[in-house]
């Protein structure tokens, strides 16, 4: 007191009271805390602080109750995020050294990576002073899983700080940490399972399931449900718990709320708190907690890409990211092989939803995954395979696709037969990229052997010996044997509809390849048919937004243009253009044959500025999707030019 005393009676004086994080040292109470531990922290901090007209008492704190709590909430400041330009100062005035234009672009780079956190970037500009390391060589390291933690854990001295505090950026949330243990065991926790998972797009329904986790409850049985806010199946005290601990997480900045389209509640993490926390775990003594926390994250998340219910995958895209960083840390809780399953789940959402890209990039990950512990001949070691195959023939990639199927057959076939199941699949999908590629005569050949040996080995009705008989239609359509094509397209779509049902995906994809024959042998009434009725089925089955509704009006709409109907093909070009947009945002797969009809439609119209923009972005996509060697590329370039040929014989008035 006598302390107090004599800086009240100093004229002027300013006391600081740097990183007053624990609150309650000064009297400020946490309900739920002080419920439990009444005698704890009984006696305050706060008649010690000086007080009176002569001076000021400056706060700083990571804990945003202070903010009404210790001083007046019009009087608190909270300190936003840096802005670029800031952080770019800041960067350059810690290097002691201005950006020169060449390395612009990679200090903005960096400054990305480390998402404008202050203490990151002053460390990072005093490690490359330092070590005389470029801003393009530091982000290396950064990338580099091996020295990241060892260049992020470095302390660079700071005669600012006490000595005994870490000034490395792993390091310094530890204290904010542990008092959230003590504090709240929820909050810690929830922060902890989400430090293997995604950093944005944290749905509330995500920080619920940890919490729920977290609260001792091992039962996968309830993981995964979707719960609204005011959602009767989470009791009101659970709620209240999930709620507080949210707040708690956002008072220390842990977690922040993230601005969404359509207003949904969802939360960020900065990836340096994440990495941070992850690091703390890793300590030998901590490797218990770690296991527990990778685990959780991983339990929970598998429940929601169940590989037997793919009806639920498109409830759920908003959980993919966090669905691969979960399996990224399977090693942890020694879940790899269910890992990749569940990876080998999302690869297959990805391509029923015509992601072939990302769908290529997660099959390759399974792929090495399997590889690595279950080895080159294991059965789902060869499934991935065929799936990466099926991505490369619809990318154009014909040739890696017959590589890979050889290599298929090269290690299946000498261990299992040349009947085995697995070994005539291969076949199958062999002789789709020859059809693909133009060698019809072969791809026939080997087609109607493996149908032979599967209608010997599987029978005339089962599934494989189908979908070969799906591949013979598609060669004899390519080589204009329409009535051998119809006749076998109509026993398949008998065939699966007494196998699976009129609604089956199986059934209507029949009902396409019909349409699809129909429409190239230029029976345009029967394909309209065929290809209302699937367009209708498929609406009743998935509803109006997924990615079959897309192919089915855009089939719909190539049958109509090529049958003289250009209006009708133009509104549901249209119709399909604008659901891809809604689906998948500006770039997808399924906008090019919408544009493409459109293109023909417009030129055809003399409308050539619209037809030269949709040219010009059809390209764009296919381009970037495809490359520039697939086949449709060169005929989008070739139908662009004639169309900028045409604007350029063409009065601009008449355009």
């Amino acid at each position: 007191m006598a302390v107090r005393h004599r800086i009240e009676t100093s004229h002027p004086w300013v006391l600081v009271l740097d990183n007053a994080d624990n609150l309650r040292l000064f009297g400020v109470s946490h309900a739920t805390q002080d419920a439990l531990n009444p005698g704890e922290h009984a006696s305050s901090l706060d008649k010690f602080i000086p007080r009176g007209p002569r001076g000021q008492v400056l706060w700083t704190s990571r804990d945003e109750r202070i903010s009404g709590g210790i001083v007046a909430a019009r009087r608190a400041i909270k300190v936003p995020k840096m802005t670029p330009s800031e952080a770019k100062e800041l960067f350059e005035s810690a290097r002691n050294s201005q950006g020169d234009s060449d390395e612009a672009n990679y200090i903005e780079e960096l400054l990305d990576e480390l998402e404008w956190l202050p203490l990151a970037i002053s460390q990072a500009a005093a490690y490359m002073k330092r070590t005389l390391t470029t801003v393009e060589e530091y982000i290396l390291k950064l990338r580099d899983g091996k020295k990241r933690w060892k260049i992020l854990k470095q302390s660079q001295s700071d005669r600012h700080r006490r000595p005994e505090v870490s000034n490395s950026i792993l390091e310094t949330w530890n204290i904010s940490m542990k008092y959230l243990q003590t504090e709240n065991k929820t909050a810690h926790q929830i922060l902890h399972i989400h430090a293997f998972l995604d950093n944005q797009n944290i749905p509330i329904e995500l920080i619920r399931q940890a919490a729920l986790y977290v609260e001792g409850s091992n039962d996968m049985d309830h993981i995964g449900e979707t719960h609204s806010d005011d959602s009767s199946s989470v009791s009101d005290n659970d709620d209240d718990k999930v709620n507080e601990a949210v707040v708690r997480l956002c008072d220390f900045s842990f977690l922040s709320v993230q601005a969404t389209e359509n207003g949904s509640r969802t939360y960020k993490m900065h990836k340096l708190v994440q990495e941070a926390t992850r690091y703390g775990l890793n300590r030998k003594e901590r490797k218990k907690e770690e296991s527990y926390f990778s685990l959780a994250a991983f339990e929970i998340i598998s429940s929601l890409f169940p590989a037997n219910q793919p009806e639920r995958w498109n409830k759920h895209e908003k959980y993919i990211t966090h669905t691969q960083q979960a399996c990224e840390w399977a090693t942890l809780c020694g879940r790899e092989i269910l890992a990749s399953d569940l990876l080998a789940s999302l690869a297959y959402h990805l391509y029923n939803y015509t992601r072939w890209r990302e769908c290529e990039m997660m099959a390759q990950k399974v792929y090495k995954l399997r590889r690595t512990i279950l080895g080159d001949s294991h059965t789902k070691t060869v499934t991935v395979l065929e799936l990466l195959a099926r991505i490369f023939q619809l990318l154009g990639r014909y040739k890696e696709a017959e590589e890979m199927l050889l290599q298929i057959l090269e290690s299946w076939q000498p261990i299992h037969g040349n009947r085995h199941r697995r070994t005539l699949r291969a076949r199958q999908i062999l002789a789709m990229a020859y059809q693909n590629s133009g060698r019809d005569e072969e791809a026939e050949k080997l087609i109607l052997e493996t149908l032979s040996l599967q209608q010997e080995t599987l029978g005339k009705k089962h599934g494989d010996t189908l979908d070969s008989m799906v591949v013979l239609a598609l060669i004899h359509t390519a080589r204009g044997k329409y009535e051998e094509a119809e006749e076998l397209a109509m026993e398949i779509l008998i065939s699966r509809r007494q196998a699976f049902g009129h609604k089956s995906v199986e059934s209507i994809v029949s009902l396409t390849l019909l349409s699809e024959i129909y429409r190239r042998s230029r029976r345009y009434k029967e394909a309209e048919g065929m290809a209302m009725e699937a367009l209708t089925l498929h609406r009743e089955t998935f509803g109006h937004k997924h990615p079959r509704i897309i192919r089915s009006l855009a089939k719909l709409a190539r049958t109509y243009q090529e049958w003289g109907k250009g209006e009708k093909a133009e509104e549901l070009a249209i119709e399909a253009l604008a659901l891809t947009q809604e689906i998948f945002g500006e770039v997808n797969t399924n906008m090019i044959e919408s544009m493409d009809i459109l293109g023909r439609r417009y030129h055809e119209t003399g409308r050539y500025k619209k037809a030269e923009e949709m040219r010009a972005k059809a390209l764009k996509i296919q381009r970037e999707i495809f490359g520039d060697d697939h086949r449709r590329t060169a005929r989008i370039l070739a139908d662009l030019g004639a169309t900028r040929l045409a604007m350029e014989s063409t009065k601009p008035s008449e355009i």
